[in-house]
């Protein structure tokens, strides 16, 4: 569904990433675990346009989609879940989530019940501010509004941060459920050991490179990563 060969992202004399191949194969879940500066949260800008590549190219159900502007990225099927969630704090529940069909072709009421059938505490605030609901809440509005325009692909840029532990817990069961029908996920996330609890496959990234990548039970059981990442020996 997602490759991505030779990518380079710099910032001025500085790359963040360099020289990145990845891929995301339909109905997985893809983790990109590592400190930070490794580079995850631009990789993830650069596939949703954001940030532009130096060199290489990342390409999406086939076409090059490297020199997109990330409303052409959106409309062909990649919905991003930013890091700090990105609410637009005075418009209400409803409104956020309307603003996630904007690409949708049709009515978007069915996938609207949808997401409040997953996350029915956002269908009980529907008219509150965004800005009002609590860290976890804010997440789970961030998560449904991405899936609003019914997206092939989903990035998430580090969904955990600021989360209880049992929010945390609930917000990755419901990426395990959307993977179940058919949603594929590409996730940034410093909690390596979560992310590779749930994921299929993952990536390592270290001052902006590969350093590693492999199956996800693989990753959590490599010793290096045990001890770089997971707090481990």
């Amino acid at each position: 569904m997602l490759n991505v060969e030779g990518l380079s992202v710099c910032y001025g004399p500085i790359c963040a990433v360099r020289k990145i191949d990845l891929q995301v194969r339909p109905g997985e879940i893809v983790a990109l675990i590592g400190a930070n500066g490794a580079g995850k949260s631009t990789l993830i800008n650069a596939v949703l346009g954001l940030q532009r590549a130096k060199s290489g190219t990342i390409t999406f159900l086939g076409q090059d989609i490297t020199r997109w502007k990330t409303e052409k990225v959106v409309a062909a099927g990649i919905s991003v879940v930013p890091e700090g969630r990105g609410m637009l704090a005075d418009m209400t529940v409803l409104e956020n989530l309307q603003l996630g069909a904007y690409h949708h072709k049709g009515d978007y009421g069915p996938m609207l019940e949808k997401v409040f059938s997953y996350f029915p505490i956002l269908n009980d605030r529907k008219t509150q501010k965004a800005g009002t609901l609590s860290g976890g809440e804010q997440q789970m509005l961030a998560i449904s509004r991405a899936l609003m325009g019914e997206p092939r692909l989903v990035l998430l840029d580090e969904p955990s941060l600021a989360l209880s532990p049992a929010y945390v817990d609930k917000i990755f069961r419901f990426l395990v459920e959307m993977k179940r029908q058919g949603l594929t996920i590409l996730l940034s996330e410093q909690n390596a050991r979560k992310a590779l609890q749930y994921a299929d496959r993952g990536y390592v990234l270290d001052l902006g490179v590969t350093v590693m990548e492999g199956p996800a039970r693989q990753l959590a059981d490599d010793p290096e990563v045990r001890r770089a990442y997971l707090g481990g020996e």
